[in-house]
């Protein structure tokens, strides 16, 4: 016989062309292989986005300052606790989202980290010196809230703040920033702002968060 009449059976008889027995064998075990993976893949814990996994705000935070006097709390149960206040929360990569627990408020607050350290923005509201004109960043600002909290920005690109601090300034409009350039005290600090027609403006402010330093119970 033939070499070839000897060749094409056992190839069929190990690939399984031509019988219809065999083929049915390979489908069945590629549908329980592929309901293995899909099934697999389900029960892998992917991290959730907007959650605790890999948050870095995780934890007890106090302002730098002050460490021994909580400012932000943030639980891995999704829960959080911010100026007495009780919240969920989500972290978007920028934004600390809280939503309180009972209105349903939401306060966004933005954070950067620097060098292993948290940066935590406050925002606060500024109206202009209705004796001293200007027109965007540039003029005279006093805290909404607090009249000792103050700012004046020049047009010669100097900065006087709270009365008590002054350097440079480095202004982005469309960016919605400005940095300050400390010649002591601080480092080169990057704030972001936004205008309200011209004579309202919110500036946020980073603050360098450690941890919580409870203090021991008696």
């Amino acid at each position: 016989m033939p070499c070839g009449e000897w060749v094409i059976p056992v190839l069929n008889s190990r690939i399984g062309w031509g019988k219809d027995e065999e083929m049915a064998d390979t489908r069945c075990m590629l549908r329980r292989l592929s309901c293995f993976v899909c099934l697999a893949v389900l029960l892998v814990p992917f991290p959730a986005c907007g959650t605790a996994a890999g948050s870095p705000l995780v934890g007890d935070w106090a302002f730098n300052y002050a460490p021994e006097e909580a400012v932000l709390l943030v639980r891995e149960d999704g829960t959080a606790e911010y100026e007495g206040r009780a919240f969920s929360w989500e972290d978007d990569g920028t934004f600390l989202v809280l939503t309180d627990a009972e209105t349903a408020e939401k306060v966004s607050l933005r954070y950067a980290v620097k060098e292993g350290t948290i940066l935590l923005y406050l925002p606060k509201v500024y109206l202009r010196f209705a004796d001293i004109p200007g027109e965007g960043l540039t003029g005279a600002w006093t805290g909404e809230e607090s009249e000792g909290s103050t700012f004046i920005f020049r047009e010669d690109h100097r900065f006087l703040e709270d009365g008590t601090f002054t350097g440079t300034f480095q202004a982005d409009p469309e960016a919605g920033t400005f940095l300050l350039i400390y010649p002591q005290y601080f480092d080169d600090t990057l704030c972001y702002f936004r205008m309200e027609g011209n004579d309202r403006m919110t500036v946020e402010y980073p603050w360098p968060l450690v941890e919580w330093q409870k203090e021991p119970s008696e």
